[in-house]
């Protein structure tokens, strides 16, 4: 395993101990946290302006959990921004650098940062209806933020993504100078198909008339209860798709999971990936588990179903979000990172065909840097 790997794998698990106002002095410009679907810091505020991600070796890039007690710490030294490991120094890392399609003013005034979510360090993209309708019925996934980021530090964040606005904010991804190989949409989960035409399909559409063809369109999305609307998916743009069930485990799914268990059902869910993959084709249908929140055996067997069903595996590696009813479940060890990741090693290599969503390093997942040979 390379050390960059180790090194990330060991800041998933432990976080790390840093002060939060020590960012506000900086004076270099880099890509700031907007909390477009999480909060993964106590008490973190906008005006933190702490990065979205931070610049390991290798390319990688890792999530800038705060967590007290951890052995790892960071400090600026002058204008290098240093990483320690129990008190010695261990190597510099690097900030995320702006993003050229922020700070940009919309025809009605709103600004494309408060409306563009970016993912990782450059991935473009939008988070459509950015609620859930679990929530409201108190059957909210118990490690999911959204509400709590969307009224409080991420309230500035616009929720109305018209078609006006759409096409004023994708020109600017397509002319910012970067190469956009995926633009990349999340949503929420609204309460009726209908819903979902209106506040996903048809912003969707809008993105599709300006993005050009040999820009991607990624969606992770609730599956829908029409599954016609897959292919209303497919029609708007989208190229590949999400639907991620989180938990493999029966059980454990309905515990953690209890809305899309009771509202929605864990064999429809099955069901639509199956669906979705006539729509889209093998492996371009992806299903998330997160690491962490359910024994080993269940992970290893769950990441082997997906990909043997020729549906691509899109893990995520738990964080304990404050304001959730798993605030204080610990995040998985090393050694449970490490066992996870040296099985879907095993795993890329039986099932060749299999690829990542994205195409470089995400923060809070070691995928990419396990299909392209990391663990070697």
């Amino acid at each position: 395993m390379r050390e960059s790997l180790k090194t990330k794998i060991s800041l998933i698990s432990n976080g790390m101990q840093y002060e939060y106002d020590m960012f506000a002095q900086c004076k270099q410009k880099y890509y700031e946290n907007t909390y477009g679907y999480c909060i993964t810091n106590k008490d973190v505020k906008r005006e933190h302006k702490i990065p979205q991600v931070l610049y390991l070796k290798d390319d990688l890039v890792v999530s800038v959990l705060q967590r007290e007690g951890s052995p790892w710490s960071l400090q600026f030294e002058g204008d290098d921004l240093q990483l320690y490991y129990q008190g010695e120094f261990y190597q510099t890392v690097g900030l995320p650098e702006p993003l050229p399609f922020f700070g940009k003013t919309l025809s009605d005034g709103t600004r494309t940062e408060d409306l563009i979510s970016a993912y990782g360090a450059k991935t473009p993209g939008f988070f459509f209806f950015p609620d859930c309708y679990y929530f409201s019925e108190e059957k909210a996934c118990a490690f999911c933020s959204l509400r709590e980021a969307r009224t409080t530090v991420a309230r500035p964040l616009k929720n109305n993504f018209t078609t006006q606005r759409m096409i004023e904010t994708t020109n600017y991804i397509m002319n910012s100078g970067w190469d956009i190989p995926t633009i990349t949409n999340t949503c929420g989960t609204p309460r009726t198909d209908e819903l979902t035409r209106r506040m996903i399909i048809e912003p969707l559409k809008a993105i599709d008339s300006v993005k050009g063809e040999k820009t991607k369109m990624h969606l992770l999305v609730h599956p829908p209860k029409d599954f016609k609307i897959l292919e209303e998916f497919k029609e708007a743009g989208v190229t590949s798709i999400a639907l991620n069930l989180e938990v493999y485990d029966r059980a454990r799914f309905a515990e953690i999971c209890p809305g899309k268990d009771q509202l929605y059902g864990y064999d429809l869910w099955w069901d639509a990936l199956e669906y979705a993959k006539q729509v889209f084709g093998e492996y371009q249908v992806y299903c998330g588990l997160i690491w962490g929140v359910e024994p080993l055996e269940s992970s290893k067997e769950g990441m082997e179903e997906i990909l043997s069903r020729k549906i691509g595996l899109a893990t995520n590696i738990f964080h304990a979000d404050p304001g959730t009813p798993m605030a204080s479940h610990p995040q998985p060890t090393e050694e449970h990172i490490w066992e996870l990741a040296e099985w879907e090693d095993k795993l890329y290599r039986k099932y060749p065909d299999a690829r990542t969503i994205y195409n470089i390093s995400m923060r809070n997942t070691i995928d990419w840097e396990i299909h392209n040979g990391y663990m070697n």
